[in-house]
């Protein structure tokens, strides 16, 4: 585990990367997303902020406690439900006519309902979209506003997604989407495993920009919201005993934070000349870690919260020989075609 204050010690050189980054926190209404870019916001100059998601009151909180972290901060919510790629592609074109560059995405969008297969008029599963394809329909989405990031000065481009690796299981290659054999458990297999993969496919194309698939341990967080009452009362009769385990909200958002920024985690290939461009300064003791292809700074990395490689390699090491990283982009950029045929075939509605 790297020790915390090493970690609050890196956050706070993301002041010295100069005024102006510019960040996007999806599903940050709440919980870890709302942890990590108050974090954000605390230990940038002037930074410009976006939060994503549906609850525009917790939003003004936020916003609010922003102001409060850093006086300069500029911090602005898009509301939108991201279980549709469609939301995502019009928060996307907005965050597009603002932007030239982004220097940071944080992705923690997603809930703990225990209903079954809930389709969208996309035909993809909400918990899985907002597990997996919204996010990496953002990421490709935004693709530009990262590059001209990685290419401008300080070079910062970091992409963060917050999920679950070292919670691999096997996955079903004939239903990938789970179209026909739907269940809570093989979403999350499906979700992670998928995650994992990807940071090692963008990383390969998009070598100026880092890719981390992160898990964020035992977190105290509304995410329990849409579970049953039965559900929702059990666990708040167990939040005091969680809480003993948990990482709290504080560290939380600095250890994450970290992970998105730490040159401990660099791109493939860092803009040369820049000493900002792999991210913060490497903390004295520490080495630039392994990525999922098995390469120290290869740019696409699979992280325990704690900063330390994650993953079940049994199975990463099987789907590595199997060539699970190409199937898994193919499949994605499929059903983002699939998707945009079937919003295109809707008759117009005026």
């Amino acid at each position: 585990m790297i020790p915390l204050d090493i970690v609050n010690a890196s956050n706070a050189q993301l002041r010295e990367l100069g005024p102006g980054l510019v960040a996007l926190f999806v599903g940050a209404t709440s919980g870890i997303g709302e942890y990590t870019a108050k974090a954000f916001v605390k230990n940038s100059v002037s930074p410009k902020v976006y939060i994503v998601g549906r609850n525009a009151s917790a939003a003004d909180r936020i916003i609010s406690e922003c102001k409060t972290l850093n006086t300069d901060s500029n911090v602005e919510f898009l509301k939108g439900d991201v279980s549709e790629l469609k939301e995502v592609d019009r928060i996307c074109a907005e965050i597009k006519k603002k932007e030239a560059k982004l220097n940071l995405i944080v992705q923690t969008q997603g809930n703990l309902n225990l209903r079954g297969r809930d389709e969208s008029p996309e035909g993809l599963d909400r918990k899985f979209t907002l597990n997996y394809y919204s996010r990496m329909r953002f990421i490709t989405n935004l693709l530009p506003l990262l590059r001209t990031a990685s290419t401008t000065t300080p070079h910062l481009s970091r992409s963060l997604s917050v999920l679950g690796p070292g919670n691999e299981q096997k996955i079903n290659f004939d239903d990938l989407d789970l179209k026909n054999t739907f269940s809570g458990s093989r979403c999350a297999g499906h979700s992670i495993v998928m995650n994992d993969f990807m940071v090692e496919e963008l990383a390969s194309r998009e070598t100026g920009t880092a890719f981390v698939h992160s898990s964020p341990f035992v977190v105290v967080s509304g995410a329990a919201r849409e579970l049953p009452l039965w559900a929702r009362v059990a666990i708040k009769i167990a939040t005091p005993v969680l809480r003993i385990f948990a990482v709290g909200e504080e560290e939380t958002g600095a250890r994450q934070l970290f992970l998105a920024t730490s040159g401990l985690y660099p791109p493939a290939k860092s803009a040369t000349g820049s000493a900002t461009a792999a991210g913060t300064p490497v903390p004295k003791g520490l080495a630039v870690v392994k990525g999922m292809d098995g390469k120290v700074g290869s740019g696409g990395y699979t992280l325990n919260y704690d900063g330390e490689i994650a993953g079940k390699m049994n199975i990463l090491d099987e789907y590595h020989n199997k060539g699970v990283g190409k199937i898994v982009w193919e499949h994605t950029m499929g059903m983002f075609e699939k998707a945009e045929k079937s919003e295109k075939a809707k008759p117009d509605v005026k």
